[in-house]
């Protein structure tokens, strides 16, 4: 019998969108039976071959009965008769009946919705100072999302009738879907204190010269070597430099105290740094404020002729090794460092195949990414299959489950569940804040002595911490570990975002969870991994590392200038919400089998960061969706600047000289008048400013407050059950504050608790003592 989680379910998908699609493949790779409808003489391209393996065809009129399926997956509006049992997913641009959105068919243009919610511009983490605020992306992002989120909607949903025997209609917006994953980029927050604030990094770094600035800005936007100069000035911890083989390799330093110690010792410039004035402090304890600017334990807040120190010195010695020799010798020291690649060479990349990241497809000559999540219940996984053509549907082997009519579905279906949330920066605690949305109880477990920087740990909280109850934990105490054994002893998941050596110092590997609750799920993020052991799996990672590892900087930077495609968005949030899916399959995986028994289930960034570019696995982008100055796919459908901003528009020619002299809403109009479908491209900020003030059904930014901290996002429409958002789960709290209730709840009385906060086993609410 098949030990993959979705063994038994049968999908029927009548769906043409990418979102749809990318749905029905995840379940396909995790043992649902899927059915496709493709007439005899179909002949599949190499996107079809990817989205349709796994997968079974038969003659589109043997899908015209449903009865059979527990999930159907359809676009748009086209009406299906429900059975009670069974669960819709309906994929749509907008949500239906929005106002402002309404009108985008379910597959429109994947460009349009891109240009909408902030890819074009947003991602362009450096294009804005050098003079290019746009930048096209052949990415498909907001359908990626939308399809992960609809199968995740969908897993949970199936976890729900499990209990109640009943499904749900399941809506996944797909510019909700690009929503979900570019949250922290329209954040607002106020209130912290000042101590915690993230530094302004809007206007010129201190102590630069405008002129010298202005002529920096203008050799950059011209000369790729200027553009890297620039970028190792304004953050040398976490730039590419060139190295002997005249490669690039990078190291990720800047965001975690712990590890920008290790990077500048590895390189012998530690001493130095602090010869030169820079120090490492606590920047949690307000008294050390004043050591902004200079302070290596907050590098994002680092002056410029500091980081300009930084980039020279680094530039001298990474020139000293081969790539592959630093990414080596870096990872080993526990220092998130690579080569970087090409997304053509990531595919050929010896140890991506090992691990299966990048897969041989029984039945087909071309390799393919890989499976994006794997349980050890599934293990050893089976090959990936070409699609296989049947002439009908077989019987089901097993009848769909009996209605309880005594039970009705739960509003939010992981209701009952607990998670316990041990992540930092995005990808994990974003996976956690998945999980509250989706009705988990979540606990929210941060460290004594945080290596991260305050944005991370306290700004970005703001978002990833909704619905969450938190507390500050030391966990190196004989005390801590016993408080956080009796929260996990409750609990039916653990989520980090740790290697497998940082899981057993932690009291968390399985072998210590069989001790604690075997019956718990173990939720793991790594940088690395993928569905078989490799060389790489224990190596760190953070999201910029892999984007230069898998091509993403390769495909956005100048020749000789790699460049980050966003920094808080594309691979984290993804890897998040990949981590989502493999915990929900596994939870449905263990209802399944009855046996008592936990799970580990596990992602990575690197298989994110590998799916985002899934579109281009065998055809690379052209020249015109490539790099700095990419505008669209073609000469005519592209973004247009007008006098005020810019558009992007679908158009038969190249639009540029009709545009250039109206503004935005003018070449709108025009557009309009010529049946041309066309959209503003804004920023994330701009679109939530706007739907702050009219909000519609898809785009909701709202005011939150608890405790007089204050928080603007976006509401979570990207989770539609029966024709309602979820909506927010619970305001974030500041960090710690929940330690009260936590505590009283495992059974501790006050005396108890009062110990514990005096020794400092249990932390004061965003680590400032009182």
């Amino acid at each position: 019998m098949s030990t993959l989680p979705y063994n038994g379910i049968r999908i029927i998908e009548l769906s043409n969108t990418l979102s749809g699609r990318l749905a029905g493949l995840l379940f396909a790779d995790q043992g649902a039976e899927v059915f496709i409808a493709r007439p005899a003489d179909f002949t599949p391209d190499d996107h079809d071959d990817f989205f349709d393996r796994n997968k079974i065809a038969i003659s589109p009129n043997g899908l015209e009965d449903t009865s059979t399926a527990d999930i159907i997956i359809v676009d748009g509006d086209v009406e299906i008769d429900r059975l009670p049992q069974q669960v819709i997913l309906r994929i749509t641009a907008a949500l239906p009946g929005d106002e402002i959105y309404g009108d985008l068919d379910a597959d429109c243009s994947e460009d349009l919705l891109n240009a909408l919610v902030g890819f074009f511009t947003d991602m362009a983490t450096v294009g804005k100072f050098v003079g290019r605020p746009v930048i096209y992306t052949p990415l498909p992002l907001c359908s990626v999302y939308a399809g992960v989120n609809g199968a995740i909607a969908t897993a949970a949903a199936l976890v729900d009738r499990a209990r109640c025997g009943k499904g749900r209609e399941i809506i996944s917006s797909r510019i909700a879907g690009g929503l979900s994953a570019i949250g922290a980029l329209a954040l607002i927050t106020k209130g912290e204190p000042q101590h915690l604030k993230p530094a302004d990094l809007t206007g010129l770094p201190d102590g630069v010269d405008p002129a010298s600035a202005k002529k920096a800005l203008q050799d950059a936007a011209v000369d790729p070597n200027k553009q890297l100069w620039l970028e190792q000035r304004l953050i040398p911890l976490n730039a590419p430099y060139k190295t002997s083989d005249n490669h690039f390799a990078m190291g990720i330093a800047g965001v975690n105290r712990r590890i920008a110690k290790r990077f500048l010792t590895a390189l012998g410039l530690w001493d130095e740094a602090l010869a030169a004035g820079m120090v490492d402090v606590d920047p949690y304890d307000p008294k050390n404020n004043g050591y902004r600017g200079r302070n290596l334990a907050d590098a994002g807040s680092m002056n410029f002729q500091h980081n300009a120190w930084l980039a020279d010195k680094i530039s001298e010695v990474m020139v000293t090794k081969t790539a592959m020799e630093w990414e080596k010798e870096l990872c080993e020291a526990g220092i998130p460092a690579v080569k970087i690649r090409s997304f053509e060479e990531w595919m050929q990349d010896k140890e991506a195949r090992a691990s299966r990241l990048v897969s041989h497809v029984n039945g087909l000559e071309k390799v393919q990414l890989g499976r994006v999540a794997w349980l050890d219940s599934a293990q050893p996984y089976n090959e990936l299959e070409a699609c296989k053509r049947q002439s009908s549907m077989p019987k089901r082997a097993a009848a769909l489950p009996k209605v309880n009519e005594d039970k009705s579905v739960a509003k939010r279906p992981l209701e009952g569940f607990v998670l316990v949330d041990f992540a930092n920066v995005i990808a994990g605690p974003n996976c956690g804040r998945m999980f509250s949305e989706l009705g988990a109880t979540v606990y929210k477990i941060d460290p004594m002595h945080p290596q991260h920087a305050p944005i991370i740990m306290v700004t970005w909280a703001a978002e990833h911490g909704v619905g969450k109850k938190s507390i500050i934990l030391d966990m190196h105490t004989e005390e801590g570990k016993a408080v956080m054994r009796k929260i996990v002893a409750k609990a039916d998941m653990v989520m980090a975002n740790k290697r497998d050596n940082q899981f057993v110092r932690m009291g968390l590997g399985r072998e210590m969870l069989d001790k604690i609750n075997p019956n718990i799920i173990a939720v793991q993020l790594t940088g690395h991994k993928g569905e078989k052991p490799a060389a790489r799996d224990n190596y760190p990672g953070y999201d910029p590392a892999l984007q230069g590892a898998t091509g993403l900087m390769h495909r956005f930077g100048p020749d000789g200038c790699p460049t980050f495609h966003g920094v808080a968005s594309c691979v984290d949030y993804l890897c998040g919400y990949l981590g989502c899916w493999a915990g929900v399959s596994a939870l449905f995986a263990r209802q399944q089998r009855q046996d008592g028994k936990g799970d580990w289930a596990g992602t990575s960034l690197a298989a994110a960061a590998s799916l985002t570019q899934l579109l281009l696995q065998h055809t690379p982008a052209p020249a015109s969706a490539t790099g700095p100055d990419a505008t669209g796919m073609n000469e005519s459908e592209r973004w247009y600047k007008t006098s005020d901003g810019f558009v992007f528009a679908l158009g038969d020619h190249d639009l540029s000289e009709e545009l250039a002299s109206l503004n935005v809403a003018g070449a709108l109009s025009y557009l309009q008048d010529k049946n041309i479908q066309a959209v503003p491209v804004q920023t994330c900020k701009e679109l939530a400013q706007r739907h702050q003030e009219t909000p519609c059904k898809t785009v909701t930014f709202e005011k939150r407050l608890r405790d007089g901290w204050e928080s603007h996002n976006f509401s979570p429409t990207w989770f539609v059950f029966d024709g309602e958002c979820v909506g927010c789960p619970g305001v974030a709290a500041r960090i710690g504050s929940d330690a009260l209730e936590i505590l009283k709840g495992l059974g501790y009385n006050e005396e108890e608790i009062e110990q514990m906060i005096k020794d400092r086993v249990v932390g004061p609410t965003q680590w400032i003592a009182t």
